[in-house]
């Protein structure tokens, strides 16, 4: 049984996934003081934004797949200060710690919205986190992919590189 889809010019979305990874990422986001806004969805696997630090953690149970968190060094330092109270001014041991802790976040916060649902996540691995931004993700076929670029509220900041990062799930059902 799937869900009603949201279609936008053609584009279908899946409203679960996609309203439940903006919820999380809102929540995560308030814990580390930071505002932000959704500047784009996808449901097309797009090469990653060029940023530098990326969470990623395993999800499994009615679906399985991964969840990623792409950050520029800037939202990476600006998250981590907000959440560990904190001012980071360098990437290093505790940032990349609090990138992986924000990445838990927010898996965490889509585990509990896909509660009961056809989506439901019953077991989250311990996060990983990448250094460096060339990379590729390939994608299997057949998952429901969700990739949502937000725009930090860092007025500080000139260039829209350094605000913008990207979250993405992947997930394909194993049990009906």
């Amino acid at each position: 049984m799937s869900e009603p889809a949201a279609e936008i010019k053609g584009l279908v979305l899946n409203p679960l996934i996609t309203n439940a990874l903006i919820t999380s990422v809102e929540s995560c986001l308030q814990m580390c003081d930071l505002k932000m806004r959704v500047a784009g969805v996808t449901k097309i696997p797009l090469q990653l934004p060029n940023a530098p630090v990326t969470g990623m953690i395993g999800m499994s149970g009615k679906c399985t797949g991964f969840l990623s968190v792409t950050l520029p060094e800037r939202v990476a330092m600006l998250a981590v200060s907000g959440l560990l109270q904190e001012e980071f001014k360098t990437i290093n041991a505790q940032v990349i710690d609090g990138v992986g802790e924000m990445t838990n976040i927010i898996a965490g916060g889509l585990k509990t919205k896909l509660f009961n649902t056809p989506w439901m996540v019953n077991h989250i691995t311990v996060p990983s986190v990448i250094l460096g931004s060339n990379y590729h993700i390939s994608y299997s076929k057949g998952i429901e992919y969700c990739g949502i670029t937000f725009e930090v509220d860092d007025p500080d900041s000139l260039i829209i590189h350094d605000r913008i990062f990207m979250v993405n799930t992947s997930l394909i059902q194993t049990v009906n």
